[in-house]
């Protein structure tokens, strides 16, 4: 593709909105079960994850205390144990998507759309993922290494959180000039809101309760993906009842 020329983006979360699981997630329990990263890093996680299992916590609190858990035992290890086990996680998880999601992608990059996908989660697994699911570019969190040994230090954690920022700073970085009324972007929480307002065709995929009130008053598309079936969600009372 051109560089010069007017493109329509897809713009794609990872984690909840194509894999079923989160890839951070799987990166601490994949290097747990590897003897990676101490058995207390799963313990670690364990109170947050039944919280929210048993809907007495919330999806954040769990996703974050997980990423702290990384960022603190990711520290002192050296990268070549940490690539065999990306490798593996992968492999096993690839396949574990959406049916919603995976037949989006198929469909955009049909039309020669440039898809690119903007995650929470470490370069480093999101890079293979991407790949695999045919991405044509990535953006995540950067983590710092030294003489082939992770520092624990985050590069650009703050940044990531600004989804509609790094879309910003890519578009101008990679010379795209992007038609961005006629572009797609596809986000399950409300951190992918600010995301999801710079597109004409934003998608609401299986969206907490904040980003599934956001969408139903923008007039946004509301998809739901349970078991074997689809979802679009048009007309209804209340999304969220405390």
């Amino acid at each position: 593709m051109r560089r010069s020329e007017l493109v329509k983006l897809a713009v794609f979360d990872i984690d909840g909105t194509i894999f079923r699981s989160s890839l951070i997630v799987e990166l601490v329990n994949g290097f747990v079960a590897a003897g990676v990263f101490p058995k207390k890093a799963r313990q670690e996680m364990e109170a947050d994850y039944l919280a929210w299992l048993n809907r007495r916590g919330s999806y954040d609190t769990y996703i974050w205390k997980v990423v702290h858990i990384h960022e603190h035992h990711i520290k002192g290890v050296k990268v070549d144990e940490v690539v065999p086990v990306v490798k593996r996680i992968i492999e096993w998880q690839k396949d574990r998507v959406y049916r919603y999601t995976r037949g989006l992608i198929r469909e955009l990059k049909g039309e020669r759309r440039f898809l690119l996908a903007i995650s929470g989660s470490p370069s480093y697994i999101v890079s293979g993922f991407a790949r695999h699911m045919g991405f044509d570019d990535f953006r995540a969190r950067e983590f710092e290494t030294k003489d082939g040994v992770f520092t624990g230090r985050c590069l650009n954690d703050d940044y990531m959180r600004h989804k509609d920022q790094v879309l910003k700073d890519f578009l101008a970085n990679e010379g795209l000039a992007a038609d961005l009324n006629r572009s797609l972007a596809v986000g399950d929480t409300d951190g992918d809101i600010p995301m999801l307002e710079m597109v004409g065709k934003p998608v609401a995929f299986n969206p907490n309760a904040t980003l599934a009130e956001y969408a139903k008053k923008k007039g946004w598309r509301i998809i739901v993906e349970r078991k074997d079936v689809i979802y679009e969600i048009k007309d209804f009372s209340a999304i969220n009842e405390q």
